[in-house]
């Protein structure tokens, strides 16, 4: 995209391109702003929300996934947060000594890494663990090759200053 004229820079927090759609986020709301928005993406496929509405109601969901197309960074990096899984699994199917072993592969044993150091999550509870979504593959891989039942589910996390 080409850079954006100086006046809209100056009122606009970021831009959202997301499947077809374009989300023109505005730092404040107001009806100039908004119209010069209008002006450079035009009406078809584009969303203008200001910064506080978007806070306020779920088009914060409806963003999930889109990248800037000033950065090609994730929305919720601006906002200091970033995306995790949850994933909740089950040991009842294993053996005692199975539990043990996936344990031990999963949280590490003896000063040895397991999975979770390796990409970077944690434990949550005896039978639910954290990681970066951008390394939920890795985990899911593994917890499958366990032959262990689970379920996960998206949060997004405010980093720590």
């Amino acid at each position: 995209m080409e850079i954006l004229p100086e006046d809209l820079m100056d009122c606009v927090f970021d831009v959202i391109k997301k499947r077809d759609k374009t989300y023109v986020i505005l730092k404040d709301d107001n009806d100039k702003n908004e119209e010069k928005v209008r002006k450079v993406f035009g009406g078809k496929g584009t969303e203008v929300v200001d910064i506080f509405d978007l806070l306020q109601n779920r088009m914060l969901s409806e963003l999930i996934g889109g990248l800037s197309i000033f950065d090609s960074e994730p929305i919720f990096n601006k906002f200091g947060m970033r995306e995790t899984t949850e994933i909740f699994y089950d040991l009842t199917k294993l053996s005692q000594s199975r539990k043990m072993l996936f344990n031990y592969a999963l949280l590490g044993r003896r000063g040895n890494d397991g999975l979770l150091q390796s990409i970077g999550g944690g434990r949550l509870t005896k039978s639910a663990i954290y990681v970066p979504s951008e390394n939920e593959a890795k985990a899911e891989h593994f917890i499958k090759e366990w032959g262990v039942g689970y379920t996960k589910r998206t949060i997004f996390v405010f980093e720590e200053v």
